[in-house]
């Protein structure tokens, strides 16, 4: 005998979420959709030292497209951001983001992933040769290879206002990673080991892992990945520094296919770098962000991205959902 899933009820006493007839989707199960970088006050647009005149980002009807035309330096490691990315305009908000009362003496701008669960997926265009590629153009940079796309969270130590800077020695920074691994052409390529995956932070340049195909590859099997997603889970205190801490995990899967694990670096639980603090007075404020960059100096190619989505979903026995 199975069990009714409980419905959940608005302050008149009416469903929420559901199908037609109008209703809204549920905020507490459904993805916010934000793909369309040119939605007013969605999204800041970072430009490193590395992008130039061939350098471009843009709508292609529904998919985001980033375009290195000619190499350049799009590296980005540390304090150092030569690529582009886009970081969410405003900074999160996680408790009245997901449409809950903010709780009294504590600061809405502070992450609290006990009560609620965030949650940064990126889904790739794989059948236009998505995550990443290119041409042939480039020789032993052929392909996209070298070109990094990472997806997460960025911090600040002040409130941004609605126009988050730059990534610098101010910010603190970790993601998801995919990097395209050779100068093979994904549509000739069945190699596990085209594309690595795993993550990247501010304090460890990247612990990325073969052993996944792409969509987009050479007789691709029913489950390989497509996207990007970066989780957050339960904050541990560090008693010594009085700081808190976070682990994440950070990877790749299939969106159609939701009962196989996510790919992640399997020296660690995603990103446990003991480094990164998500409490304190360097890195109060968070903006989700999705970077578009290099792990070496010269590099060109195309990256094409189909969905960015966010979801802030309540805990229940944790927030109480009413």
């Amino acid at each position: 005998m199975g069990f009714a899933r409980p419905k959940s009820v608005d302050s008149k006493g009416e469903e929420r979420g559901g199908g037609g007839g109008g209703a809204t989707q549920n905020p507490w199960t459904s993805f916010q959709d934000l793909t369309d970088i040119n939605t007013v006050g969605g999204w800041s647009t970072i430009d490193g030292s590395g992008v130039n005149s061939d350098t471009s980002l843009t709508m292609d009807g529904n998919v985001l497209v980033f375009n290195q035309a000619a190499p350049s330096n799009l590296f980005m490691q540390g304090a150092t951001m030569q690529g582009k990315a886009i970081i969410r305009s405003k900074h999160l908000e996680m408790v009245t983001d997901a449409g809950l009362s903010q709780p009294s003496g504590v600061a809405a701008h502070l992450l609290q992933p006990e009560a609620v669960q965030f949650k940064l997926q990126v889904e790739f265009d794989t059948d236009n040769g998505g995550p990443i590629n290119g041409t042939a153009t480039g020789g032993t940079d052929a392909y996209g290879h070298k070109m990094t796309c990472i997806a997460g969270l960025v911090g600040y130590g002040s409130d941004q206002g609605g126009s988050p800077g730059n990534f610098g020695n101010t910010t603190v920074w970790m993601g998801a990673q995919v990097l395209k691994n050779s100068n093979l052409e994904p549509a000739a390529s069945s190699s596990t080991s085209l594309y690595r995956v795993g993550y990247k932070t501010y304090y460890q340049n990247g612990g990325t892992v073969t052993g996944f195909t792409w969509k987009n590859q050479q007789s691709a099997p029913a489950a390989a990945h497509d996207a990007l997603v970066f989780q957050l889970s339960s904050m541990r205190m560090a008693i010594a520094s009085g700081n808190t801490k976070i682990d994440t995990y950070a990877g790749s899967y299939a969106i159609d296919q939701p009962w196989n694990p996510v790919g992640t670096n399997h020296q660690a639980n995603g990103i446990t770098d003991n480094s990164t603090r998500f409490y304190n007075a360097a890195s109060q404020y968070w903006h989700p962000f999705v970077a578009f960059a290099s792990t070496n100096a010269s590099v060109q190619g195309v990256i094409r991205i189909k969905s960015i989505k966010m979801l802030l979903q309540p805990l229940v026995g944790r927030t109480g959902i009413t």
